[in-house]
């Protein structure tokens, strides 16, 4: 239980007080005072019963000198009868030490009673003296407490409030006092301490500020892990990646929603790599529990400072590669497409005169049938479904990320698959369309979703050794487009079917994987920003079969 200082002096003093004055009056009232009323009790029977027996020999002398007299015949000694005859005449001096014994004893109660009345007195005395005392001690008191303990009250209140985060609170005290004290010094240096405390901390706000706004302009995630898995700082792209706001103060709690930490079983660990197995960088791939189609590469590294161990940790997202890989093939595309439609058209726009200008002048007459006429009409053809083909480049290079259109797959893909059938028919592979409906819209980008039919074209025909077939069945439902790829190339493995869609992800052992292992993430990130869906089937020395499922628009 609390007791103030102020209560603690002040109960002291009272019992300290209370104690001597019991004391002292038990002492001199009630020891001294009933010795004094004894030894007057004990003097005054004393001196009644002198005087009684005073008294009494006296009555015996008159009785026996009064039997004597009235009996002259009873014989006695001349010697008694001298001495009653000398106590008869002593009788008036007796009767003196008498009266003189009586006043005695009234003189001797007289002197009791005032040395009584002096203890009385006395007593008097010290109960003024008690007061003054008491006086005394609530001056002293008084001054203590403005001097010391209000003082000290201040101080106790202020360090309270600091210890509760208030750094804006100041003992106030006269500056201009004329006989300054400890306590003033004391006042004035606590209250210096709080303006310095003060600043370091708003320098350390600062800091800390400046630090947050470093790091939160940095495009990748980042965050500071110690080797208890506290997250010690991480910027708003790390935030963004996990989905979460800043309670979570755990590693394995922010990023994988687990209640401890992450086992090695699901994936590498980077705290766990350099602070068990003492590795200075690694880099792995994981998903987040809340984004768990988004991969993020994970570059970590050790950090020691005043012998504590941090590990940072920067996190970027791959889809941002896939984009940039993307746009890289895109402006790929464009290049080849703008320098195909350069050197071909003019050079197939003359020819295209020149054949023009032969069937006008040497053959405006004859028959459809001629078969000069008829050679000649087909290489015209040719030439103009060649001068075709650049525009078709240029299409698939324009990039637009947030333009969406109304696509028709069917003429989309018959573009793509015109683009590579001089590929496919190099290899000995041939490439069939079946559609069951012609009206086959959705909502994207044009650019896009022919380069996602590349991808999978492409690798259908790396897949396939030779003399094979790749099938592109196009269908519709009542609100989804499907699309589905298939060949018979060599398939893919049910262990490696899983990763496929992993950023980087490649084999080289495996042709459809051997690459970059972009192309099917830049596929399954385009089907995605479609709001559409991709899942796969495959069997080794079968087939893949890859299917598309998008939402359908009306165009009517």
């Amino acid at each position: 239980m609390f007791i103030s200082l102020n209560k603690k002096f002040i109960y002291t003093i009272a019992a300290f007080f209370l104690f001597t004055a019991i004391l002292f009056i038990y002492t001199f009232y009630i020891i001294y005072g009933i010795r004094f009323q004894e030894e007057l009790k004990s003097n005054i029977n004393r001196n009644k019963h002198y005087m009684e027996m005073l008294n009494e020999n006296n009555t015996l002398r008159r009785e026996i000198f009064k039997i004597i007299e009235d009996n002259p015949n009873i014989k006695t000694s001349d010697e008694i009868k001298n001495r009653i005859l000398s106590q008869k005449n002593e009788e008036s001096a007796l009767q003196n030490r008498i009266s003189k014994e009586k006043k005695h004893i009234e003189e001797m109660s007289q002197g009791y009673n005032d040395r009584y009345l002096t203890i009385k007195e006395g007593i008097r005395i010290v109960s003024a003296s008690s007061i003054l005392i008491i006086l005394a001690i609530a001056l002293l008191w008084f001054l203590m407490r403005r001097w010391i303990l209000s003082p000290l009250n201040k101080l106790s209140a202020a360090s309270n409030e600091v210890a509760f985060g208030n750094l804006s609170n100041r003992i106030t005290h006269n500056k201009q006092h004329y006989f300054p004290d400890e306590i003033d010094y004391l006042t004035e240096t606590f209250n210096n301490m709080l303006d310095n405390l003060e600043n370091n901390i708003q320098e350390i706000k600062e800091k800390e500020n400046f630090l947050q706004s470093l790091i939160d302009g940095i495009p990748d995630g980042i965050r500071v892990i110690d080797d208890e898995y506290n997250i010690v700082i991480a910027n708003k792209k790390y935030y963004q990646q996990i989905g979460r706001n800043k309670s979570c103060t755990k590693c394995y709690e922010a990023s994988q929603n687990l209640d401890k930490p992450c086992s090695n079983a699901l994936f590498s660990c980077p705290m766990q790599e350099i602070c068990i197995n003492k590795k200075k960088n690694i880099r792995v791939v994981q998903q987040f529990a809340n984004h768990p189609n988004r991969h993020l590469s994970i570059n970590a590294a050790p950090l020691n400072i005043n012998n504590k161990r941090f590990v940072v940790e920067v996190i970027r997202d791959l889809s941002d590669d896939i984009k940039f890989s993307h746009q890289q093939k895109l402006s790929s595309l464009g290049f080849m497409a703008t320098s195909v439609a350069h050197e071909m058209k003019n050079h197939l726009g003359s020819i295209r005169m020149i054949a023009e200008r032969v069937l006008e002048k040497h053959y405006p007459d004859k028959a459809p049938e001629n078969e000069e006429k008829k050679l000649l009409q087909l290489i015209y053809n040719q030439i103009v479904e060649c001068i075709n083909v650049p525009e078709r480049l240029l299409k698939l290079s324009r990039f637009s990320e947030n333009e969406l259109q109304d696509i028709n797959c069917l003429d989309n893909i018959k573009d793509v698959t015109a683009l590579l059938d001089y590929e496919a028919k190099h290899n000995g592979i041939t490439i069939d369309i079946s559609e069951e409906e012609k009206d086959t819209y959705i909502k994207g980008s044009e650019a896009d979703f022919k380069m996602m039919i590349i991808n999978l074209l492409l690798n259908a025909i790396k897949a396939i050794k030779s003399d094979g077939q790749i099938k592109i069945g196009l269908s519709a439902e009542a609100k989804n487009i499907i699309i589905k790829i298939s060949d018979n190339g060599q398939g893919i493995s049910k262990d490696k079917l899983p990763r496929i869609f992993e950023p980087f992800y490649s084999d080289g052992k495996d042709n459809r994987l051997g690459g970059t292992g972009l192309g099917l993430s830049i596929v399954k990130s385009i089907v995605e920003k479609f709001k559409g869906h991709i899942s796969v089937n495959s069997e080794i020395g079968i087939g893949t079969c890859f299917t598309l499922k998008f939402p359908r628009i009306d165009k009517k």
